[in-house]
């Protein structure tokens, strides 16, 4: 089990321009070559709406695998499958390889599958095709669908005399 020793907060920004660039690389080394996406869900569902509008495809669908409970990792079930026509030609697409156990799991469900992902692990980083990022194993990282903005007080407040 990993230790995580660092975070890496993410905005919503930051999660589009990644995008952006990733659907730049994904266009530069394989043109036309996708016209679907299967997004990995949660975690692949704002990303892959981002990259189908960058790269101008149509047709998406979802499959739904758990591999989490909140912070603590399990093996990876799918909940919901994506309609077969899904299952040959299209980009798949999530948040995060980690460990690789969920893209271990959807390699043997699909035919010849090609991955992306935001960001990509040590563990995970040989079942991805296209990555945003790479972090240390030991990070977390927070992506703004899992988090909230929220006020800070500032370090030095005025004082009204």
């Amino acid at each position: 089990m990993t230790t995580y020793t660092s975070d890496i907060y993410l905005s919503w920004d930051d999660v589009q321009t990644m995008c952006r660039e990733l659907a730049g690389r994904i266009h530069d080394e394989a043109p036309h070559a996708f016209d679907k996406i299967v997004a990995v869900t949660r975690g692949g569902l704002f990303p892959a709406g981002i990259l189908a509008r960058e790269l101008n495809i149509r047709h998406i669908d979802t499959i739904s695998v758990a591999s989490y409970d909140e912070q603590q990792r399990h093996e990876p079930k799918i909940l919901k499958d994506c309609h077969p026509d899904y299952k040959e030609g299209a980009l798949i697409v999530d948040d995060l390889a980690d460990t690789g156990t969920t893209l271990r799991l959807l390699q043997n469900h699909f035919v010849a599958p090609k991955f992306a992902t935001l960001f990509v692990k040590p563990l995970g980083a040989e079942l991805v095709n296209w990555y945003g990022r790479q972090t240390l194993q030991e990070t977390w990282v927070r992506f703004p669908w899992d988090t909230v903005r929220q006020y800070s007080a500032p370090l030095v407040r005025d004082q009204i005399l």
